[in-house]
This record gives structure tokens, C-alpha cells and sequence, in this order.
């Protein structure tokens, strides 16, 4: 990919820096614009555009693998990186890492789209695609406020391009964020392409995507008819081609991106500031030496909620059950997901000390979103990681059917059919529900299929506090089996009336003069 760099002076401080994002967002490079040369062609449209997207970046690459931390699924052990203390509930609005991430990149991203919204409609360009990016601006934004609801609750809307005045916006009640949220979709949906994009537009927001966020919107907020409508407008929606990805291990590879079942996802480089450090915060950091580094692993106490291969449950006395390592006939997404002892990692033995520990904190490596395998693989470098970060992807746009339909009218046949193909494409054989389940048991289904499904997209987090079972699922000791901490409990805390929502970042409310207040309990 071509770097480039642009710059917008004076009132329309947008737009700074990046290289651009894969060929989504190969622009000619630019020398320093001023605003009364700016906002006139489609060049200076798309370069508007692409500083839209470029937030995605801050939103996911130190955020997507750290929500599972603050889960039972998932353990980091460095405190720095902040999203240690959320898990055990003393997080403050001055904490490090995550408290701050999502909201300076959302904000930084809706200032940039209230800007595009604000000019667009000067510039001299084929309709047509003036109304696509038009669309693209008002997916993202709606992306980003989304976001900012779902970890901080009320938050100012601000739908102006950024003016010093909005320092001192107080925050806006969740019902009516949303209702921007949704008007944005719908604005979206109805002038988005269905058909995916070819070539160096691959990766931009679609009317498909606009969709499953929609769906998501609404299943989060309970509106369980309206989900499942929005949902079923996805999978018959014509011309997208959307299907499960025949693998489930192969969907997390670089091989394989903008695959059948990506709907939206974050695209990241290899080289310039768009790479992650997936490869190294997920997997082992010089696994050669025993016990090696990680900064973010599974526990067991998600490894051991994976049922046997033919779905059933797993207990010593299974018949399935192997005597000499419980983790054998699992699921294959266990394999798929995680490493454990006994198995290679990259080519040599998963690491494992004198006294049978494994691993180094819990016992287990992340294998999703990772390039390693069981086989030899090249070492990826610091920051060289660029596997798409996927945001929305087909299996998702199911399971929120599922869940959606269920509650709204009961376990019907839609819901074991969608069910049905996500525990194919997994490999359970059988992949079918037990027949006559009671919308509760339906529902623990569901809860347990996306636990497994999506673990390490950042969702469960929402899930749990949702469902209303955060004061059980975060509130709770998890063991760590690893070498440096075997046998170690990790105290998790969580108090609703305060760890529901994440702080407001102290110095917002400090530079808003305390028109912005602070989220209860901090």
C-alpha cells in the first residue's frame, strides 16, 4: 500500500496523518490542503472519507482481544495495559488502556463524519457515489456512537462539525443517542451497495452491514421482534452472497479475509501505523523459552465450558470422554481456538515446566486470530500483525436471529435451523439441538453457542450484562493453571450499580468544566 499523508488547517482539523488501510483506501499522496482548497472534487471527498475510517483502528486494535479480560474467558496480567482493573471491578476514570481508547476514537471519528456530512454536499462528483460515501459516513458514525453507548452509557451527541463549543456538551440519554443511531442506519441502508466490493474498495460499509448493525442495536436494547426482522432482512437480503465460511480456524487467517461471512471488519496493513500486535499480545512470545510471554490467554474456565464433539456435555463419564486428557473430543473449535498442553505450538511442543504446569499464566494460548498452528509458521514481528480485525461477521447475524426469535415467539424452527448451521460449519456431529427445548432452555443455548462462537471478538462482555448474568459471570474467582501463576485465583469483581458501564475519562469531564458527569460509583 501506498503511505499518504493530508492535512486540513484552521476549523477543519480532521483529517491528520496515516498510511492508508490495505487498497480500501489507496489515495495518491497529498501535500498540505487549506480549507478553501479543500471539499471541491471526489479526490478530496474520498480522502474525507478514508479519515472516517481510519478511527476504526483506535477503536479495535489495543480494544476487540482485550473485552474478553474483563470476562471469565480470557486473563492479562499487566495492569498498565488497563484492563486488568475492570476486571476486578476497581477501575477509575484516570485508569490507563481501555477506559480511554473507545471513547477518544469514537469522538475523533464522529468529529470527522460530522465534518464529511457538513461538506459533502459542495462537492463536484457523480451523484451516485456522493450517496455511497454519504452512506459509508453515516454507518460509521452510528458505529462509533454505538460504541460509545454500549461502555459509557448517556454520552454527548453532537452531530455538528467539531467547534470549541462542544467541549462543554452535557451527555445525552441512551434512547435518544440511539434513535440517531437507528436514522443513521436506515439512511445508510437505503443508499449502501448489497453486492460486495471489488478490488480497492473491498472493506468498505455495505447495505448488509448497515443491517447487522441495526440488528444489533435492537437486540441489545430488547427489542426482540424488531431484531429478528432486522436480522431476516440480512440473510434474505439478495446479491450478498453472505455464508458461514467453511472453516472456522481458516476465518481468522490473513489467507482468508473479506471471506463469505465477514460483514464489516477493521482492515489492518502489515507495515505503517495500520498494523496490530495480535501475533505477539495473543499468542507466545518466544515460545523456545519455557514458559515464554503472553499478554492476553484463555482460562480454563472457558476451555472447559466447550461440549464433546457430538454436542453433548462433557463430564469424566462421557462415553466420548478420554481418560488421559479431557480436552480430546471437544468441540473442534476447542483446537481451533485455543493451544494446550499436548498439542505443538508452531511446530514444537506446547510449552510445559517441571511441574506440569503449561502455558504461562492460565494454562492456554490463543490460537484465534493468530498465524500459528500446530505447524511451523514464520515468527511474526513486533506490530507486524495485520489479520482483519472482524466486527460483524454472517454466524453473528444468526445467533442474534436466533436469540431474537426465540425471545420474541419461542424456539421455533427458524431458531434450531440458524442454530443448526453454525454447530455444522463448527464440525459437531450431530449438529441439531435437542428437539422440544422450553424458550429458556433455548435461551442457555444460546447463551452457551455465542460464548464459544465468538470468544475473542469482544462480545461476550456485552452478552453477560445483557443477559443480565454479569453479577454471577464477572463476579467470581477463575483459576490460573499456567506456569507463573499454577493454581493462582483471579478474584473478578463486578458491582452492577457501578461496573455496567465503564468511566467517563477524567480529563473529558475536566476539560468539559464539569458538564460532563461522571458514570456512578467513580
Amino acid at each position: 500500500m501506498k503511505p499518504y499523508r493530508y492535512y486540513i488547517v484552521g476549523a477543519l482539523l480532521i483529517i491528520m496523518g496515516g498510511s492508508c488501510k490495505k487498497d480500501i483506501f489507496n489515495l495518491s499522496p497529498t501535500d498540505q490542503l487549506s480549507p478553501a482548497s479543500f471539499w471541491k472534487t471526489s479526490n478530496d471527498a474520498a480522502a474525507g472519507l478514508t479519515g472516517v475510517y481510519s478511527n476504526l483502528w483506535d477503536v479495535t486494535t489495543d480494544v476487540l482481544p482485550y473485552l474478553d479480560v474483563i470476562t471469565p474467558n480470557a486473563y492479562s496480567n499487566y495492569p498498565w495495559e488497563g484492563w486488568q482493573a475492570i476486571a476486578w471491578g476497581n477501575a477509575n476514570s484516570n485508569g490507563p488502556g481501555g477506559i480511554s481508547l473507545i471513547w477518544q476514537g469514537a469522538y475523533s471519528g464522529i468529529g470527522r463524519a460530522n465534518v464529511f456530512l457538513a461538506n459533502i454536499g459542495s462537492v463536484s462528483m457523480d451523484a451516485t457515489l456522493k450517496a455511497r460515501m454519504t452512506g459509508e459516513v453515516k454507518f460509521l458514525r452510528a458505529l462509533y456512537y454505538f460504541d460509545l453507548i454500549n461502555y459509557y452509557g448517556d454520552v454527548p451527541l453532537i452531530l455538528a462539525p467539531p467547534d470549541v463549543s462542544q467541549i462543554k456538551t452535557p451527555r445525552t440519554p441512551v434512547a435518544q443517542v440511539r434513535q440517531q443511531i437507528l436514522k443513521d442506519l436506515t439512511d445508510a441502508a437505503a443508499v449502501l451497495p448489497a453486492q460486495p466490493y471489488t478490488g480497492s474498495d473491498i472493506g468498505r460499509a455495505t447495505k448488509g452491514a448497515a443491517l447487522a448493525l441495526e440488528t444489533r442495536v435492537l437486540l441489545y436494547n430488547g427489542q426482540w421482534a424488531a431484531a429478528a426482522a432486522a436480522a431476516q432482512s440480512v440473510m434474505t437480503l439478495a446479491g450478498t452472497g453472505y455464508a458461514l465460511f467453511p472453516s472456522y480456524r481458516g476465518l481468522f487467517l490473513p489467507a482468508n479475509e473479506n471471506n463469505s461471512e465477514v460483514i464489516f471488519d477493521a482492515q489492518y496493513e502489515s507495515t505503517g501505523k495500520y498494523s496490530t500486535n495480535w501475533d505477539i499480545l495473543l499468542g507466545l512470545y518466544n515460545a523456545n523459552y519455557t514458559p515464554g510471554w503472553s499478554s492476553i490467554e484463555p482460562t480454563a474456565d472457558f476451555v472447559d465450558t466447550y461440549d464433546m464433539k457430538d454436542g453433548s456435555t462433557y463430564s469424566p463419564t462421557n462415553p466420548l470422554a478420554d481418560p488421559n486428557d479431557k480436552y480430546n473430543n471437544r468441540d473442534p473449535r476447542l483446537d481451533q481456538t485455543v493451544f494446550r498442553k499436548g498439542v505443538n505450538y508452531n511446530g514444537i511442543p506446547y510449552p510445559v515446566d517441571s511441574k506440569g504446569f503449561a502455558g504461562i499464566y492460565t494454562g492456554f494460548s490463543f490460537k484465534k486470530y493468530t498465524v500459528y498452528d500446530n505447524a511451523p509458521t514464520a515468527v511474526v514481528s513486533e506490530n507486524k500483525s495485520y489479520i482483519n480485525g472482524i466486527l460483524i461477521r454472517y454466524a453473528d447475524v444468526l445467533l442474534m436471529y436466533a436469540e431474537a426469535q426465540n425471545e420474541a415467539s419461542g424456539p421455533d424452527a427458524s431458531v434450531y435451523a440458524a442454530i443448526r448451521l453454525v454447530r455444522q460449519r463448527a464440525g459437531i456431529n450431530p449438529p441439531d439441538l435437542p428437539a422440544g427445548l422450553s424458550q429458556a432452555q433455548m435461551r442457555a443455548m444460546i447463551m452457551h453457542e455465542r460464548r464459544i462462537e465468538f470468544v475473542g471478538e469482544g462480545l461476550y462482555f456485552s452478552d453477560v450484562r445483557r443477559w443480565g448474568t454479569a453479577n454471577v459471570e464477572l463476579n467470581r474467582a477463575v483459576q490460573l493453571n499456567g506456569s507463573y501463576e499454577g493454581g493462582v485465583m483471579d478474584i473478578r469483581k463486578y458491582d452492577p450499580n457501578k461496573n455496567n458501564l465503564f468511566p467517563i475519562p477524567q480529563h473529558e469531564i475536566d476539560n468539559s468544566q464539569n458538564a460532563i458527569k461522571q458514570n456512578p460509583g467513580y
